[in-house]
């Protein structure tokens, strides 16, 4: 959860971070219901230049995934490198979105479709 002190830094997240947000809880994946309710109500904040967020969520209750990535989106820029963006939760409440392209080049532009994995019961992280 967010401490008080930090809440000026943080805002609510924009169309486009809400559409990147209904992309990553369009799949089922164990604790989806408890995800999408604490983002639903949740505030962000930008952490770096590839658009990376900070998630703070007021009275969360936790929700039961079983990986700290319970759910991945995947897709390529327009010269053909993978953009991963990663939802993180930390005992059971979201904490960021993690936006990199796995070369480390600059972002050109966001996939206009996103391919999904949500890690198995038995695979490890």
């Amino acid at each position: 959860m967010y401490r008080s002190t930090d809440i000026n830094n943080f805002r609510p997240p924009s169309a486009v971070e809400r559409e990147l947000i209904s992309e990553l809880t369009a799949a089922e994946f164990p604790g989806r219901a408890e995800v999408i309710k604490q983002l639903q109500q949740c505030v962000v904040r930008l952490i770096d230049e590839d658009g990376s967020l900070e998630i703070g969520v007021p009275h969360a209750m936790a929700a039961p995934v079983l990986h700290r990535v319970p759910t991945e989106l995947y897709g390529p820029d327009v010269d053909g490198v993978q953009i991963s963006v990663l939802l993180h939760v930390v005992d059971g409440v979201c904490r960021e979105i993690e936006i990199y392209k796995v070369d480390g080049t600059t972002i050109q532009r966001m996939p206009a479709i996103w391919h999904r994995f949500i890690p198995g019961p038995d695979e490890t992280e």
